[in-house]
């Protein structure tokens, strides 16, 4: 340990903190630690010095207060005078150029001056570098030594940042296995839970008769938390961390998949439909046993029943085949019915609060499944104009009449319904009267038996 102190002490006294990314350049090493370094150092330094002197004396001796020596690295220096004082210059003025408005000229002083800088910067380089080497040398000689120390110190830095997570984050620590069952007690997003207050703790349980949940809920904004948070939780234990949970039993896993959003890549020509079907083909080519998938959606936007039926081959052969722990998050509700054919699938969903005039979705995830996915409810919450929802529930009644001969139930917001809709089932008995009705022949008193009738039937 005093051979690192002593090259730590040598780092500290000889190199620069701030100075030139190239170790060729003339500002690396710090000042004090090299005699001749810092003499040429000096003499550089001080060259600012001296233009300012001998510009000084050049405008006294020429009467020009407007001479200035300047610098380019082009043409290097040079004394520069303006054109309507040019018969002011004396005869030790080599010119050097002409420009519109002004002259430059060169003297032997300035010209010894500059050569003088410039091998001194030279000089100076090849110090600095050469005694830059005789340090590494000197740091090389217990490289062994250095590389173990900065281990050590990472691991200590690595186990102590883990720990002091745990600490203050309540984390606790993980059971980590060679069986095949994967159980998480009270989990937590680890980032989300540190922005928002009241964080909403689930379980999950994937086991040898139940390795592939299919998740259904509300497109609304927790779907992508609840998926990545079990896939953060298995990563964190398998890196020696505590993870955010009251109790958990993590199986060693090979892989962590995730298909959880895509877009188009126009580099590649590739629509979003195509990278989604990449990276779900890597899964499927890729993923074992002992992996851990989250899926969020798949092809939800094509109107095509191809959508339906990758979706399900995918789902099967994970099932049959792969047997990969898996969360299936979709819309896609007619999987929950083609699944129960599946041995080893289990349907959930997330908790809704709902009455006449509210809806809350609770975060809470509960062993069912959703038949809807709240869509004209979730716009309605994000404001979209009333107008404009009640035009889509006309548009759905036609549509779910047309496709399924009989239209679902669906839950209205008080808040942003502007018309009634009365859902029936298409050609049923109420139906059929009405349609046998001429309200052009009816008296009163027939009318009002008709719709008593009709109220009856209705309650039946």
């Amino acid at each position: 340990m005093q051979d690192i102190l002593s090259i730590i002490d040598l780092i500290d006294k000889s190199i620069k903190i701030d100075g030139e990314n190239l170790i060729t350049g003339w500002n690396i090493i710090k000042d004090w630690y090299d005699i001749e370094i810092d003499k040429i150092r000096d003499r550089i330094s001080n060259s600012r010095d001296w233009l300012a002197n001998y510009q000084s004396s050049l405008i006294e001796q020429t009467q020009i207060s407007t001479l200035r020596i300047k610098y380019t690295n082009v043409t290097g220096y040079f004394i520069e005078i303006s054109k309507n004082h040019i018969s002011k210059v004396p005869d030790s003025f080599v010119h050097k150029q002409t420009l519109v408005n002004a002259v430059r000229y060169i003297t032997e002083e300035l010209k010894q001056f500059e050569k003088d800088i410039i091998e001194g910067e030279q000089i100076l380089a090849e110090l600095e570098y050469k005694e830059f080497l005789k340090i590494r040398d000197v740091v090389l000689d217990d490289f062994n030594s250095i590389k173990e120390l900065g281990e050590k110190t990472a691991y200590v830095d690595f186990i102590v940042s883990l720990s002091k997570m745990a600490y203050d984050w309540n984390y606790r620590k993980p059971i980590i296995t060679n069986n095949y069952d994967l159980r998480i007690k009270n989990w937590r997003h680890p980032i989300i839970e540190k922005i928002v207050s009241d964080f909403i703790s689930n379980d999950l349980d994937l086991k040898g008769d139940s390795y592939v949940h299919i998740i259904t809920w509300p497109n609304m904004w927790w779907k992508s938390t609840f998926l990545r948070q079990n896939a953060l939780i298995v990563l964190m234990s398998h890196i020696w961390s505590f993870v955010p949970a009251s109790e958990s039993i993590i199986p060693i896993t090979d892989k962590i998949f995730s298909r959880v959003w895509a877009s188009d890549n126009l580099y590649l020509w590739q629509s979003t439909f195509m990278v989604e079907m990449q990276e779900m083909a890597n899964i499927l080519n890729n993923s074992t046993k002992k992996s851990f998938v989250i899926i969020d959606e798949i092809w939800r936007w094509t109107s095509t029943y191809d959508w339906m039926s990758l979706a399900w081959a995918i789902l099967k052969e994970n099932h049959d085949n792969i047997k990969a722990k898996t969360l299936f998050a979709t819309h896609y509700h007619e999987l929950v019915d083609e699944s129960k054919i599946l041995s080893w699938v289990r349907n959930f969903s997330v908790a809704v609060w709902e009455n006449d005039e509210n809806i809350v979705f609770l975060r809470k995830i509960v062993p069912w499944w959703m038949k809807k996915s709240y869509w004209l409810e979730v716009a309605c919450l994000a404001w979209i104009n009333k107008k404009i929802i009640n035009e889509a529930r006309v548009m759905l009644k036609k549509l779910e009449l047309t496709h399924n001969n009989k239209q679902l139930s669906l839950w209205i917001d008080k808040s942003c319904k502007e018309v009634e809709v009365v859902y029936v089932e298409k050609d049923s008995e109420i139906e059929n009267m009405l349609k046998d009705i001429d309200v052009n022949l009816l008296t009163p008193i027939e009318a009002l038996n008709k719709l008593s009738e009709l109220k009856q039937k209705s309650n039946k």
